[in-house]
């Protein structure tokens, strides 16, 4: 190695020492001054809490100083009072004297008028003891006749009431006679109705059956059948529900949807059971899971309504 080169490293290690002197100076200014200024942290903030605390000490301080300013006052507001009230009352001493002189001479003059009305009570009691007997005996003889009086009065009154009673037991008959013949003829009405109403379905039934029979025979599928009421394609599956809404277009809601196999497309029976009657076949337009909506298939025999019934086939 050359000269220059030996002179060249010893300043690389020179400057090297110097940057690393440098460098643990800077660390050690670095973690002193990072102390220090943890150290100012930590005593800004016990200097902060302590004002908090005597700001607090100096609020309750206030608010006890308030206290006892409302209780001074309140207690020379008392102490007035007292002196008020024993004012009045060394005033009323003398009054409450004079009115005691006076009830005591009331009193005296109230005795005296005792003794003299028991004098006069006594004479009266030895001169009306004859005329007393008298009327003991006017007495009692009244006494039995108001007596006797009540009693008629009570019976007479138990009289009418029972009178009343029956009056009102027989209208009350009459009343339920006249509902029950009124009921009965209802009945008697509705049954002779219900006849008529479940020929003219047993009629309907009849008919669709034969035409039904007539198809299969024709070559028809069980599923899909053609009659005069429209296209019928009923679901696999026995099927019965209740009509939930109608509007007047014929669209009807149904308590059937897809959770019980029905599918968009199949149709329904569609008919009445109060009164019987057969109103016509729907199709299934919009299938929800627990509901669906179904139009009618071709004219039907009457305006569906809420709570009729539908089903797959009627039997």
């Amino acid at each position: 190695m050359t000269t220059f080169g030996k002179i060249l490293a010893f300043l690389t290690l020179l400057m090297s020492g110097a940057l690393g002197f440098m460098a643990l100076s800077l660390h050690a200014l670095s973690t002193q001054r990072n102390e220090e200024l943890r150290v100012a942290r930590k005593t800004f903030e016990a200097n902060q809490a302590n004002v908090v605390a005597y700001l607090k000490e100096k609020e309750g301080f206030a608010q006890e100083r308030s206290n006892l300013e409302r209780d001074r006052t309140d207690l020379k507001t008392k102490m007035e009072k007292m002196e008020f009230i024993q004012k009045n009352a060394a005033e009323e001493v003398p009054k409450l004297q004079s009115l005691l002189r006076l009830t005591a001479d009331k009193v005296q003059v109230l005795t005296a008028e005792k003794i003299q009305l028991l004098a006069e009570k006594k004479n009266l009691e030895t001169m009306g003891k004859s005329s007393v007997m008298e009327k003991n005996s006017e007495k009692n003889s009244k006494e039995i006749a108001e007596k006797d009086s009540v009693t008629r009065s009570g019976e007479l009154e138990k009289v009418r009431m029972d009178l009343e009673e029956a009056i009102k037991s027989r209208q009350e008959m009459f009343n339920d006679r006249t509902k029950m013949f009124e009921l009965k003829t209802q009945a008697e009405i509705q049954v002779i109705a219900l006849k008529n109403r479940s020929g003219d379905m047993e009629k309907e039934i009849k008919r669709l059956t034969l035409e039904n029979k007539r198809i299969k025979d024709s070559g028809g599928s069980d599923k899909t059948v053609t009659t005069a009421g429209g296209k019928r394609n009923p679901p696999g599956t026995p099927l019965e529900g209740k009509v939930l809404r109608a509007d007047a277009s014929g669209l009807v809601q149904i308590s059937l949807g897809s959770d019980f196999g029905l599918e968009r497309g199949h149709t329904l029976e569609l008919f009445r059971l109060s009164p019987p009657k057969y109103i016509g076949v729907v199709k299934v337009i919009e299938v929800n899971s627990k509901d669906a909506v179904a139009q009618p298939v071709g004219a039907l025999n009457d305006r569906p309504l809420a709570g009729d019934s539908v089903a797959s086939q009627i039997k």
